[in-house]
């Protein structure tokens, strides 16, 4: 007798961490922007396929899927963009108050952009980060991201961190807690942008990869949907 369709919906949460305007440069348009956008469709696509062809997930009730983001200026909103565009709702989850956080935003253009983009938010969620140790208050937004996420998007050189709660941290603290990361791999010294997983490896030294194809997500949400799923769903 086949089972009938679980009323719960599948749901996907996806996690951002990567460089800042000022590192990403003219990469914040074009080919970047490109690759997110096709990192948030294959995502999407992928949850479908699996909802489908899976009876665990099979349910009347469409996916959810959900960006967690701490709107920074760079990586963050690009990616908020692109997950914006293929349906996903942004959760804005912030490290500070948004009228203490909006002081990280230069005047002008850099702070604009950041209002239009909390304005566009689905959801806002503040922790009572503490100006006086700012990288706490960054650990520990990296940290909630984290554990609101079945996979991490990572738009990251591959370098060696930076400090704590900057980009190379984060995909070290997600790799730890069994997070898979999506590296967007961006190489400073020619044009080239890649893609790959990396799944409990050290986070200063990916090992290289093939580039993902549609396939290698189904695979990957399969895998990870699976695993963080709860033993009994509600009805």
């Amino acid at each position: 007798m086949a089972s009938s369709p679980s009323q719960a919906p599948i749901v996907l949460n996806v996690g951002i961490t990567g460089h800042r305007a000022h590192m990403l440069g003219e990469r914040c348009n074009g080919a970047l922007q490109c690759i997110l956008d096709q990192v948030f469709r294959e995502l999407r696509e992928a949850t479908l396929k699996v909802q489908l062809s899976d009876d665990a997930f099979c349910s009347v009730t469409p996916a959810q899927l959900r960006l967690h983001t701490a709107l920074a200026s760079g990586s963050d909103q690009l990616a908020a963009k692109s997950a914006r565009s293929s349906g996903y709702s942004i959760r804005a989850l912030l490290p500070f108050s948004a009228d203490d956080y909006r002081h990280d935003f230069a005047i002008g253009e850099e702070r604009d952009e950041f209002e239009r983009e909390l304005d566009a938010a689905d959801e806002v969620a503040a922790l009572p980060g503490d100006r006086a140790a700012p990288k706490d208050a960054y650990v520990s937004v990296g940290k909630k991201m984290i554990e609101a996420s079945d996979i991490i998007v990572a738009i990251w050189d591959g370098q060696e961190g930076r400090g704590p709660g900057g980009t190379a941290h984060v995909v070290e603290l997600a790799l730890k807690s069994a997070v898979p990361v999506i590296h967007i791999d961006l190489d400073w010294s020619s044009d080239r942008i890649g893609t790959r997983v990396l799944v409990g490896d050290k986070a200063i030294e990916p090992r290289r990869g093939a580039h993902l194809t549609s396939r290698s997500y189904y695979r990957l949400l399969q895998r990870t949907l699976s695993a963080r799923r709860p033993a009994t769903a509600t009805a």
